[in-house]
């Protein structure tokens, strides 16, 4: 049954969802339940399995219900009822994963500091997580916002969108990155009151000081459904009052927040970026460092012996950064000379074997959001030299990391391989990633790309859980 959406051909959505099958199986009204022996054969497919640098060739997969049962260079025999879908020597490989976005986070910033309400954020939400999950993203790691009503009815089969591990609101303390209050606002911590900015009211960002109020913050997150948790622990390009170089939050409210976290069984991550506050945080008992550009080679060593990990979003050390609205232009001069003294970030990176996650820390208004994806995509090739790299980052280094979560795991299954009894996460891609990466979206340009978005037409098929979500083979 072939599902059509009926958007006008003016609007930046026009045509992206076209050729979709909904699949025998697939029942909203049981959380998109698929039925165990329910089968797919992608046959003549050449594989990248997000771990080697190459392509197997000539391969036949079976998926059973969710998973994936069979792969093998030999004809597979499957039942009657099986959905065939005939490769032709294209490329099959594992789903993609954000591991650091902001999916409810679509919209201008003045507008959702002033304007917006819940059922913006929610509607605006849903219309980003269709074209995140259309790009070829079947997970995201959403470390900031208001995700888990999205979340539900995603998961319900209700509407498109991608796996979503969310965090919650950010916990920053006062005049950290994620206290995003005019300077005359109460602070919730002095007043004990919470209704002191829109960003509050509809859940982004929770400000917390000292050791009770941390922990009171984090299991709040943890109650609304949190997979991890994240924290402000350093200065940032896009906020107000906190300049870049700071370390914010004490040793003892970061242990506060991760003994909490690990009381679930979960982990913490960080908005973070100098030596000073990524030794304070993995002291602590941090795991994951959100951004980093600006540590030294011995921290980047330090990281990788630990098994720890990076996420950082490439752009953030590109020249788009300075043409992106949300970066404060008092900030620019610091940013530039930093950009200078920490040029072999990304080569330190690869050198002593991070693990390194994809990242695009999407912000602002839904086709500048797409747009800055697929620029993302295309940098982060330059930034490390490899299509290889950035694809084991988009496929089975951030599903290590999402691993991370352990039981607050909301997917529990092996993701961001193309193994036997990994989760069904699967895309057909018309062409090579590891040659070109424009046949996964990847484009040059961001703010200079006039051209509302369009489908990627190379991406072929789309499944996830099992289920074929696009197909236009």
């Amino acid at each position: 049954m072939a599902i059509e959406w009926n958007i006008p051909e003016e609007h930046p959505g026009a045509g992206w969802v076209t050729g979709l099958l909904a699949v025998p199986g697939l029942d909203p009204s049981t959380g998109g339940a698929i039925d165990s022996e329910h089968q797919v054969l992608f046959k003549n497919v050449n594989i990248f399995d997000g771990l080697m640098d190459g392509l197997q060739l000539r391969q036949n997969v079976l998926v059973q219900g969710s998973k994936i049962k069979t792969i093998s260079e030999a004809p597979i025999e499957a039942g009657t009822e099986v959905l065939v879908i005939e490769g032709g020597g294209r490329t099959l490989m594992p789903g993609m994963i954000d591991c650091h976005c902001h999916i409810t986070l679509a919209g201008d910033i003045p507008d959702i500091e002033s304007d917006f309400n819940h059922g913006d954020v929610h509607l605006n939400g849903a219309v980003a997580a269709r074209h995140m999950f259309l790009d070829g993203f079947t997970s995201a790691r959403d470390v900031g916002g208001s995700p888990f009503a999205l979340k539900r009815v995603i998961d319900a089969g209700k509407f498109l969108g991608p796996r979503i591990y969310g965090s919650g609101a950010f916990i920053s303390q006062t005049s950290g990155h994620g206290d995003m209050r005019a300077r005359n606002d109460p602070n919730p911590t002095l007043c004990k009151c919470q209704d002191v900015s829109n960003l509050h009211r509809l859940g982004f960002t929770q400000i917390a000081d000292g050791r009770p109020d941390v922990l009171a913050a984090v299991r709040q997150n943890l109650m609304q459904g949190a997979s991890q948790i994240k924290i402000m622990a350093g200065g940032g390009g896009a906020s107000k009052y906190d300049p870049i170089d700071t370390t914010q939050y004490t040793a003892d409210e970061m242990r506060a927040a991760v003994e909490a976290a690990e009381d679930w069984g979960t982990y913490v991550c960080a908005h973070i970026f100098t030596d000073r506050a990524i030794n304070r945080f993995v002291s602590a008992g941090g795991k994951s460092i959100e951004h980093g550009f600006f540590m030294s080679e011995d921290v980047v060593e330090m990281l990788a012996d630990k098994g720890l990990f990076v996420v950082p979003q490439m752009w953030g050390m590109s020249p788009e950064l300075f043409n992106n609205p949300n970066v404060q232009v008092s900030k620019h001069a610091a940013i530039k000379a930093l950009h200078e003294k920490y040029k072999m970030f990304a080569p330190w990176l690869l050198e002593h074997k991070v693990n390194i996650a994809f990242a695009t820390d999407l912000l602002g208004p839904i086709a500048d959001g797409v747009k800055s994806r697929r620029y993302e995509m295309y940098w982060r090739t330059q930034a490390f030299g490899s299509n290889f790299e950035v694809l084991k980052q988009l496929t089975s280094t951030a599903g290590k990391l999402l691993a991370e979560s352990g039981p607050r795991d909301p997917y529990p299954g092996l993701k961001g391989v193309i193994q036997e009894g990994a989760l069904a996460d699967i895309l057909v891609v018309d062409g090579n990633p590891l040659k070109d990466f424009s046949v996964l979206g990847a484009n040059e340009r961001w703010f200079t790309e006039t051209r509302p978005p369009r489908p990627v037409d190379t991406i072929q098929v789309i499944m996830k859980d099992g289920h074929v979500y696009k197909n236009t083979i």
